[in-house]
């Protein structure tokens, strides 16, 4: 019963911080910014290629932060999944940069070929699970077309580890 007050005051605290508003220096760290809220700017959509012939949809929306940097979310529709990807993305120089976490699983799918090379032979399920996430970076022109770089893992039925993966790939964007 302690415990629990212990841990009740404390969320209370987390809370209340949480909300309180900031001290003026804090919102000083970057002087002549004029944009004072997140923006919407839009979504885009890019055919993604894999060095090894995975192929995919790349959609995301980007927010407008006052800092500059972008807010990025959307997906990536793969042929046997659709992945939540989130993230950041800024301008250097005539690149826009864009960093993602990709994640997401699939159920009770026919295992690809580098699938099943993760069991023993004649112990292939014939349908599994999975679930893995990518780190996943874009370096796009100033056309929106580009290079990808990607850290992949992914967990599978009885446990089987796919990965870790790198792969590099690229981005041709499909609509403006």
């Amino acid at each position: 019963m302690r415990f629990m007050n212990h841990l009740t005051r404390a969320a209370i605290i987390v809370a209340w911080t949480a909300t309180a508003p900031c001290s003026a220096s804090a919102h000083d760290l970057r002087p002549g910014v004029t944009q004072t809220a997140v923006t919407y700017r839009g979504e885009q959509r890019w055919a993604w290629r894999s060095e090894d012939g995975e192929t995919g949809t790349l959609r995301l929306g980007f927010a407008a932060l006052p800092s500059g940097d972008y807010l990025v979310a959307g997906s990536l529709l793969l042929d046997d999944a659709e992945l939540g990807a989130s993230g950041s993305a800024r301008w250097r120089g005539d690149r826009l940069i864009v960093d993602l976490m990709v994640s997401g699983g699939v159920r009770a799918q026919t295992p690809d070929a580098a699938k099943q090379q993760l069991f023993a032979k004649g112990a292939v399920p014939k349908q599994i699970d999975s679930a893995g996430f990518a780190m996943f970076r874009a370096e796009l022109s100033t056309a929106l077309d580009g290079i990808t770089q990607q850290y992949q893992t992914n967990v599978l039925t009885g446990g089987k580890v796919q990965g870790p993966i790198y792969r590099n790939g690229t981005l041709k964007l499909l609509s403006q």
